[in-house]
């Protein structure tokens, strides 16, 4: 059961995706007027991924195991979007038993986890909960960097 509900997830997750997929593949360079920046550029910290670890564990593992937010599926997935996307859609949809329910600092935290756990390095700010901030942070992964 719980597995369909996961496909079905996944498919409604698609569907957002491919409605951004047009986005451009470039990072924004520091200087840029509208101050786009990457998830490479160090924009949480570790203690905020290990505390993202925590609620992923004790919420999230249920319907989303390991493995189902990383590697190249993730980065076909979400590569180059706003990082706003995800936490809205986080936001908005989880957990699957009672959406709307995760407090920001919890979301930002699953984030935070969710780089670390894609190898994107860890910076000395953690990330913020701000959507309009979160708008300006494109998606990256160093597997994306590797591909280019």
């Amino acid at each position: 059961m719980k597995h369909r509900g996961y496909v079905r997830l996944a498919a409604a997750v698609a569907c957002l995706l491919g409605a951004v997929a047009e986005r451009s593949q470039a990072q924004k360079a520091p200087g840029d007027s509208n101050g786009a920046r990457s998830t490479m550029s160090g924009i949480f910290t570790n203690a905020q991924a290990a505390r993202g670890e925590d609620t992923y564990m004790s919420i999230c593992v249920g319907c989303h195991p390991a493995g189902t937010y990383t590697g190249s599926g993730f980065a076909a997935s979400w590569g180059n979007r706003p990082l706003s996307e995800l936490f809205s859609l986080i936001k908005e949809t989880m957990p699957k038993v009672d959406p709307g329910t995760l407090s920001e600092q919890e979301i930002a935290q699953v984030i935070a986890y969710i780089l670390k756990s894609n190898r994107v390095p860890a910076g000395k700010s953690e990330l913020p909960t701000d959507v309009e901030t979160l708008r300006d942070i494109r998606i990256e992964l160093p597997s994306m960097r590797r591909g280019k």
